[in-house]
C-alpha cells in the first residue's frame, strides 16, 4: 500500500471516527505543508477597503468596492509583490520608491463593479467624482483592468468573478499646485452618482493624520462632512 493511499484512509478514518473537527484540522495541518503566510500585509490594506450597494426596492442597482491606494496601502502591495517575485532588497527598496512617488503626483483608486455596471465609458450610468473635505475632484482617467493579485488578496471575499475591476486616477493636486490632501484633511470620499441615485464611500483620518477603522453598516461606512 503506497503512502498517498495510506495518508487518504487515515483521513477518512478521523473524519469518520473522531468527535469533533479540531483534531482533523490539527492533524491535516502537522501533516501537510501549509506554506508561509503573509497576513499582516493584507490585514493593514483590508483597512482601506469600502464597499456598498444601491437598490431601488428590491432590485439590486448597484454595487462597488473600492480600495485607496494610500502609502500604506502601496507598501503593503510592494511587499507581497516582491516577495512573490522572490527580489532581492535592493529591489524592494526601489520599487517601493516608484509605488510611493506616485502618490505625490495621483489620488488612485481601485474599484470593483458588477460586470452588467460598466464604468468610464461615456454612455455609462454611474458616473465618479472625489471629495475631499467638501472639495470635488474630477477623474483624470477611469480604466478597465484586470486587478493585480496582491490586491484580488487586499478585497477578499469582495473579490469575485462577477465583478470587474477599474483603476480609478485623479489629480492630488489643483491647478496651482496645491495637494489637495494633507496634513489637516478629515475625510476623502469617492461619490458614486447617477441621476437619481447616489452612493459615498469613505475615508476619515484621525488627528495624526492616520485612516480610521470605518464600521460598515449595511455595506455602507459611517461618515459625517466636517462642518465649514
Amino acid at each position: 500500500m503506497n503512502a498517498r493511499l495510506i495518508e487518504c484512509l487515515a483521513a477518512i478514518y478521523l473524519v469518520l471516527f473522531l468527535p469533533g473537527c479540531g483534531r482533523l484540522i490539527d492533524w491535516g495541518t502537522n501533516t501537510f505543508y501549509q506554506g508561509e503566510t503573509l497576513e499582516e500585509h493584507s490585514k493593514e490594506a483590508w483597512r482601506f477597503v469600502r464597499w456598498g450597494a444601491v437598490y431601488d426596492q428590491l432590485e439590486t442597482r448597484a454595487i462597488f468596492d473600492a480600495i485607496w491606494l494610500s502609502d500604506d496601502v502601496r507598501t503593503s502591495y510592494a511587499h507581497l509583490f516582491m516577495a512573490r517575485q522572490g527580489k532581492s532588497v535592493e529591489h524592494h527598496t526601489a520599487f517601493l520608491r516608484r509605488q510611493l512617488e506616485e502618490n505625490n503626483h495621483f489620488i488612485t483608486f481601485y474599484v470593483l463593479s458588477l460586470y452588467k455596471i460598466p464604468l468610464g465609458d461615456p454612455e455609462s450610468a454611474w458616473s465618479i467624482f472625489l471629495d475631499v473635505d467638501g472639495q470635488q475632484v474630477l477623474p483624470l482617467e477611469i480604466k478597465a483592468v484586470d486587478l493585480p493579485q496582491e490586491f484580488q488578496t487586499f478585497f477578499g471575499k469582495r473579490f469575485t468573478r462577477f465583478k470587474d475591476g477599474y483603476l480609478v486616477k485623479f489629480d492630488a493636486r489643483d491647478v496651482e499646485e496645491h495637494p489637495f490632501i494633507t496634513k489637516d484633511t478629515k475625510i476623502i470620499a469617492l461619490n458614486f452618482k447617477t441621476i437619481d441615485k447616489q452612493l459615498v464611500l469613505s475615508w476619515q483620518f484621525d488627528e495624526d493624520g492616520r485612516v480610521m477603522d470605518q464600521p460598515m453598516t449595511g455595506g455602507v461606512p459611517k461618515f459625517i462632512f466636517p462642518k465649514k
